[in-house]
């Protein structure tokens, strides 16, 4: 919009600004900046909509994380009763797929904290990865929680970053929790796609998630291959060096076809586009290139 407005010669007010999860703080200050630019007082106030959530119930959760003092946990919750109507317009979570985002509701505040999910409904339960933060509310409550408790949440559509179907190779790159929708898309590839996986973590003995199910996976045909890069250990290590270190791979994999999906924080995420721009650069590809083609997705945060 911003492009367009400038092409037709537009003035700009004001430069492009984001409210960051509906925040009523972000959006006033935004409103008396409009006020000052038009001359006038202006006071806005934004009370966030609740989205219609849905029970979950927690039946299980594997504590990670330094010493395993659920610093971080896989949390495995019951499938919701999905009502007719819910199965007939596939809403509610009657229909999702890995990749797909749940918003849970914390107690004591109206924003939602979105989470990738790790599951499908086909695998018959709602599952996402979790790692407590200083001062974190929803990740406070999420990882104090036991078997049997129960959290508020809703589901929104990420079609985005779905997997898809057929038979092109998949690069998936991920660190910390943000294995989580990626080990969803080896756990439901049951067609033997063939699936790269690059995981970075902080600890080998305590931040490994789904560690106990990779040979598995491996075994099966669900998972090609598996790079893992330490960032705490003696040889220290982040996704994007594991990228460099198997660059002839990776180049060939991506000239031939694959596609990149990459799910874990901001910063990482650079680092990894700027480690595949250098490994594609002899090839004369680009990250941009491979995006606009729908070749390499982001799910980050």
């Amino acid at each position: 919009v911003a492009t367009a407005a400038e092409a037709k010669g537009w003035p700009e007010l004001l430069p492009l600004d984001t409210i960051d999860r509906q925040s009523p703080q972000d959006f006033a200050r935004w409103g008396r900046a409009l006020g000052e630019v038009l001359g006038i007082s202006l006071e806005l106030s934004h009370q966030p909509v609740s989205p219609r959530t849905e029970t979950l119930t927690l039946v299980s959760r594997r504590n990670y994380g330094a010493e395993m003092q659920a610093g971080a946990a896989i949390l495995r919750f019951a499938l919701p009763r999905a009502t007719p109507w819910q199965r007939l317009t596939g809403t509610g979570f009657a229909r999702f797929q890995a990749g797909d985002l749940i918003g849970v509701l914390p107690q004591g505040s109206p924003m939602p904290r979105l989470y990738s999910l790790a599951s499908g409904r086909r695998d018959g339960f709602v599952e996402i990865v979790v790692r407590k933060h200083p001062g974190g509310l929803a990740s406070g409550q999420l990882t104090a929680l036991e078997p049997g408790d129960t959290v508020r949440a809703f589901l929104r559509r990420n079609p985005g970053f779905h997997a898809g179907r057929g038979r092109t190779p998949l690069i998936l790159i991920g660190a910390g929790t943000g294995i989580g929708p990626l080990a969803g898309f080896i756990r439901g590839n049951a067609r033997h796609r063939p699936v790269h996986l690059f995981f970075g973590m902080r600890h080998a003995d305590s931040d490994f998630f789904y560690g106990e199910e990779m040979p598995g996976w491996q075994a099966e045909g669900r998972l090609t291959r598996l790079v893992t890069a330490v960032s705490r250990g003696a040889r220290r290590s982040y996704v994007q060096d594991a990228l460099r270190a198997d660059a002839a791979q990776v180049a060939r994999l991506i000239c031939d076809g694959a596609r990149v999906m990459v799910c874990g924080g901001r910063d990482m995420a650079t680092g990894v586009s700027d480690a595949l721009a250098e490994i594609l650069a002899p090839a004369g590809l680009t990250p941009a290139v491979l995006k606009a083609e729908g070749r390499y997705v982001e799910d980050v945060y």
